[in-house]
């Protein structure tokens, strides 16, 4: 019996999956799991592979009648908008759905790439009900440099929409913007702080750095991380070392936001953290943490996403997978 058993690891042994098999294997399993968060992951994951695959297993989940479903497949679907004219229906149909976070990734599908429709859906977009699907629209129209068009929406009840288009006039030439920003966010409630910071930065305004660093010194969770990523939008490395400690904060929430920032900002002091939190016990980190070292020199993490493909979550192997084959 123990011969046989030996005999056995053996042959097993010299037909094991190489890593690429292995991985490709694992996205097929994923397409087939029966929860929709792996299906979309592995659909993800096809993107290199079987982009018509892909697309087609997104659709499916966008009818899905959850609307996290159908906002995640959405979401996923935005790096096909633009080449695959045969989701603008489907996409035009969602901007009318019912669920706010549903009409917000299907704007965003719109801004990143349909033709035909785009500029007419947006100017539908900035008098949705929701603010968040307001700032889409407004963001995207301000590729059409209309800025009579953008000037309406000084007069929106929400002040981030007023600092998207504050931001946007900025970027065409507008003088005067920032100082108006600023205004806009002494008025903003503490759980929008962040994003309005972030808008500053990006509207350029070099003269908020010191504002930024005492801020900086001052805020804790995730209002820290933003003003980090502010502070790395205008080139300032004091940012850095604030990421480096978000990322091992014991609050789940601070650390998927410290991983979202270091998806957008290569910064490879900090690929050792990184990869501490793709081993991380909140499984949302860790899967953001994998898809963060996918993003930037993903070859050199090649051993570690093989690791991972032998977690127990289905979710965890997926996204190693995906990021190997993006290796």
């Amino acid at each position: 019996m123990r011969n046989l058993l030996g005999i056995v690891t053996v042959v097993l042994a010299s037909c094991a999956l190489s890593p690429q098999e292995r991985a490709k294997r694992i996205i097929d399993e994923g397409l087939r799991d029966e929860v929709k968060a792996v299906r979309i992951e592995a659909a993800r994951g096809l993107r290199l592979l079987d982009p018509e695959r892909s697309v087609d297993v997104l659709l499916g989940a966008v009818e899905d009648g959850e609307p996290e479903v159908k906002a995640a497949a959405l979401l996923a679907l935005i790096p096909y908008t633009r080449t695959s004219p045969h989701l603008q229906p489907v996409i035009v149909r969602m901007c009318t759905s019912e669920n706010p976070s549903v009409r917000v990734a299907a704007y965003r599908n719109v801004a990143a790439g349909i033709d035909t429709v785009r500029e007419d859906l947006l100017k539908r977009g900035v008098n949705d009900e929701s603010p968040r699907v307001r700032q889409v629209a407004y963001a995207g129209l301000a590729e059409y440099g209309d800025d009579g068009v953008l000037q309406a929406g000084f007069q929106d009840v929400d002040p981030l929409v007023r600092i998207t288009v504050a931001k946007a006039l900025s970027e065409m030439g507008r003088v005067g913007m920032y100082e108006y920003i600023k205004e806009e966010l002494k008025r903003l409630a503490p759980e929008s702080l962040g994003p309005g910071i972030i808008m500053l930065a990006q509207a350029g305004d070099t003269s908020a750095r010191s504002l930024l660093k005492a801020l900086l010194r001052e805020s804790t969770g995730e209002l820290r991380v933003d003003v980090a990523e502010a502070l790395l939008i205008l080139d300032d490395e004091a940012g850095v070392s604030a990421l480096a400690k978000a990322i091992q904060s014991r609050d789940p929430f601070v650390r998927i936001r410290a991983v979202d920032v270091l998806m957008k900002y290569d910064i490879p002091e900090l690929y050792d953290y990184l990869i501490a939190a793709a081993r991380d016990e909140y499984i949302n980190v860790a899967i953001k943490a994998i898809e963060a070292l996918s993003e930037h020199h993903a070859g050199n993490h090649r051993e570690l996403f093989v690791e991972i493909m032998g977690a127990q979550n289905a979710l965890l192997r997926v996204a190693a997978a995906a990021a190997y084959l993006r290796s």
